[in-house]
């Protein structure tokens, strides 16, 4: 499946490429971020962002269909495999603090991750809930998350490539396993 919403003459600023949850996922992950709103009493910085695991972006666009063709043959060694989803957990980042859905069979997504970038033992695979929370906010909201319990797993058989075209995140392609 090789689609893309980019239109001819649209100028893309960036690549991010992402493994993406099917629906259900995305819609657990956009109330948790309610949740965690009405809980701080405000919006914080990645409050509309959609669900995803982060596998990295890329911003040298004369290199964009390198860097495509070069995940596309990664993605051809690669077999589906489930992604296991449970609890909620937290990371810490100096003064701020990250909620996040934790991710159980962290080693299939950290190798792909591996493949296309490099060996980073600091790469967690996650789907982030709130990023950054001042400490303020994150003693405000974590109390009543960090006993919720979640349980989910999709298959994961495909890295989704988005485009960055004026501020905006678009999706430019699907690129499928062993293809």
């Amino acid at each position: 499946m090789n689609r893309s919403k980019v239109k001819v003459g649209n100028s893309i600023d960036e690549l991010f490429f992402i493994i993406s949850p099917p629906p259900h996922i995305k819609s657990d992950v956009s109330v948790l971020k309610d949740d965690v709103q009405y809980l701080i009493g405000h919006k914080f910085d990645d409050r509309f962002a959609k669900a995803h695991i982060s596998l990295f972006k890329f911003d040298v666009g004369e290199h964009f269909d390198d860097i495509t063709r070069h995940v596309e043959d990664v993605a051809a060694t690669f077999s589906p495999f489930n992604i296991f989803i449970k609890d909620l957990n937290v990371f810490f980042n100096g003064p701020y603090r990250t909620i996040f859905l934790d991710i159980v069979n962290k080693y299939p997504v950290r190798e792909i991750f591996e493949k296309l970038v490099k060996k980073d033992v600091q790469y967690v695979p996650n789907i982030t809930i709130a990023k950054r929370l001042a400490a303020e906010d994150f003693l405000k909201a974590w109390p009543y998350l960090k006993d919720l319990p979640y349980s989910q797993h999709f298959l994961c058989d495909r890295i989704t490539v988005l485009a960055r075209i004026e501020e905006k995140w678009i999706t430019y392609k699907e690129i499928l396993f062993g293809q």
